[in-house]
């Protein structure tokens, strides 16, 4: 927060974010986790270094934390510290605001926690005005208008009331379905009040809204002052950047745009309304962006024609013999709900052990998904199961391979992978109630991991990585951590 991009590049480069994993997930203390994750949520807000950042897996743990603690009670924590009995001062709450209104989830719902805690320490010394000072206050009201996450939309909320503000409402965010009345709603919110009447005599409804142009909002709406139709704008684009786009967005540009850059999800309404879908954007003229589609900043055209061509031209998964040489060590696959954070903690220890990970963590392109996944598993020299609670209930009866876990585990098995199970709060199923194409995953021995010895299970399946199979039923007898017996053996 305070030593500038410069510092954060030199952190990542010396692998802090994946170094800050363990940190964010130990449970000896609540304030090193919470810290480890506060700077990861800074990190992750520097476009520069953000995609390295993303790759640690380490911003997974923030939001499932926070959505933990109460702001109340971290208060009286952050009080008894020895550096902030009386609270953060204005110049370090500042820090906290590019947070609030970053694109990034995990640092809107860091930000809106630490102000949370903080305003509740204020409020007690009757400084709450300090919040105003620095700008938090319309941050977290637009928290709580467009964000689409129950935990940081309820910090944001929590914080208002404990600053003595008055909390908004939470817009409908399907704003190209918005009637009349929901426009005159938004008006109010965001200070057009005086505008209102206007815009309810010409029937603005949320389609008519998000094609307004300069000469409407003078002509038609009244807006003779250049600067209001320059407030007016800002909000307009708040707006159209956190729509949902669903109902007439078929081919989901407005992730695709958001992708390329958070603020170009603005421009969905004006392709979509033109007829321009993903399949089709590489086709369209700078021109055409232009004069068609108001996409008026020229940076802007450049650079969503490039991503469009770039997207068109990107290359073929690898052919089998070229992926088994350019493969990573290891794939990891885990059950979403219930092994995600383990996944993760297995991906950074083993990358500080020199390994070559993948674990899609990084969202994969629709449409591309299966057969990166795919290609990825097959290109993988080992393969690490990570078995959590009820990890394989939805491969029973799954005798289309429809499921994820249950293609990956089918593929490594048929290519013959080195498969490790990492067992955690796992019971073994009946082999009678899995497909029959993942059965033989049952006969590989599992390692069962110890939160309490992480460096020791570490040891013993990088032994299993360096060549030892974990077929074998005595590799488990060398040290003396539990190993899982695979089903059928004795």
């Amino acid at each position: 927060m305070y030593g500038g991009h410069a510092n954060q590049r030199l952190m990542v480069e010396k692998r802090a974010a994946e170094w800050l994993f363990p940190l964010a997930f130990t449970n000896e203390d609540q304030l090193i986790r919470f810290y480890a994750c506060l700077a990861i949520a800074v990190l992750v807000t520097n476009k520069e270094i953000e995609k390295e950042v993303e790759r640690s897996g380490t911003l997974a743990l923030v939001e499932p934390f926070i959505a933990t603690l109460d702001p109340g009670q971290f208060a009286c924590t952050l009080l008894g510290s020895s550096d902030n009995s009386q609270g953060r001062t204005a110049d370090d709450l500042q820090r906290l605001v590019p947070l609030l209104d970053s694109s990034r989830l995990e640092a809107q719902c860091m930000a809106a926690f630490y102000l949370c805690a903080e305003a509740t320490i204020k409020a007690r010394q009757n400084k709450t005005k300090i919040f105003t000072e620095i700008g938090a206050i319309q941050s977290l009201k637009r928290i709580v208008c467009y964000s689409p996450n129950g935990t940081t939309s309820s910090l944001a909320k929590k914080a208002l009331r404990a600053m003595g503000e008055e909390v908004p409402r939470r817009l409908l965010p399907s704003v190209p379905n918005w009637k009349p009345l929901e426009v005159q709603k938004w008006l109010q919110q965001v200070g057009f009040v005086k505008y209102c009447p206007q815009f309810l005599e010409h029937q603005v409804d949320g389609d008519l809204l998000m094609r307004l142009t300069e000469e409407d909002l003078q002509a038609d709406l009244g807006m003779k002052s250049s600067i209001t139709r320059k407030r007016f704008s800002r909000e307009l684009t708040e707006l159209k950047t956190h729509a949902n786009y669903s109902t007439c967005d078929r081919s989901n540009l407005a992730d695709w745009l958001g992708s390329v850059d958070p603020k170009f999800r603005q421009y969905t309404y004006n392709l979509v309304t033109c007829g321009i879908d993903r399949n089709f954007l590489h086709r369209v003229t700078e021109q055409q962006l232009q004069e068609d589609c108001q996409v008026d900043v020229g940076f802007h055209r450049v650079r969503i024609l490039n991503a469009a061509r770039e997207m068109l031209h990107s290359p073929l998964p690898c052919s089998n013999a070229k992926s088994t040489l350019e493969g990573t060590d290891v794939f990891i696959s885990y059950r979403r709900m219930t092994g995600s954070q383990l996944a993760s903690l297995l991906k950074v220890h083993l990358q500080l052990h020199g390994f070559s990970v993948f674990l899609d963590v990084e969202k994969l392109e629709a449409g591309k998904f299966e057969d990166k996944l795919t290609q990825s598993v097959m290109s993988a020299r080992n393969f690490i199961l990570v078995l959590s609670s009820h990890s394989l209930d939805k491969c029973m009866e799954d005798a289309e391979c429809k499921d994820w876990v249950h293609k990956e585990i089918a593929t490594a098995l048929s290519c013959g992978k080195n498969v490790i199970p990492v067992t955690d709060h796992f019971e073994w199923p009946d082999p009678e109630t899995l497909p029959a194409d993942m059965r033989a995953v049952l006969k590989f021995n599992g390692i069962k991991w110890s939160h309490e010895y992480q460096e020791a299970t570490i040891e013993k399946i990088i032994r299993f990585l360096q060549g030892r199979s974990s077929r074998d039923s005595s590799a488990g007898s060398e040290n003396s951590l539990e190993c899982t017996p695979p089903m059928g053996q004795t």
